[in-house]
């Protein structure tokens, strides 16, 4: 990893450990998972500029894209759905990951 990508991963974990902070949902805390989209998130912002959800496609259309710019505006209702977000990086409050509900 160079010195521009480490830079990079840092911030997005700075914005990302503060959004979870501030809002109503938390980080997986499998941190494999967090460590697997951090890694995505950091490669496309090197690439486009933007911390583009990894798990979603750029299409490059700015008004399309910026709807999937980390956190993506889709992850609050994926959350109330499904306890988690598209690419898992955020969580409900209430999530168990696998081991936590014994399976």
């Amino acid at each position: 990893m160079n010195d521009n990508q480490r830079q990079e991963e840092t911030n997005i974990w700075k914005i990302l450990n503060e959004y979870a902070t501030h809002s109503p949902c938390r980080l997986n805390p499998d941190e494999k998972i967090v460590e697997r989209v951090v890694k995505g998130l950091t490669m496309r912002k090197i690439k486009f500029g933007y911390a583009y959800c990894p798990c979603r496609f750029v299409t490059g259309d700015t008004e399309k894209d910026r709807k999937i710019i980390c956190p993506c505006v889709y992850h609050i209702d994926e959350i109330a759905r499904d306890g988690e977000c598209h690419c898992n990086l955020f969580v409900g409050a209430n999530y168990q990951t696998k081991n936590e509900k014994g399976e």
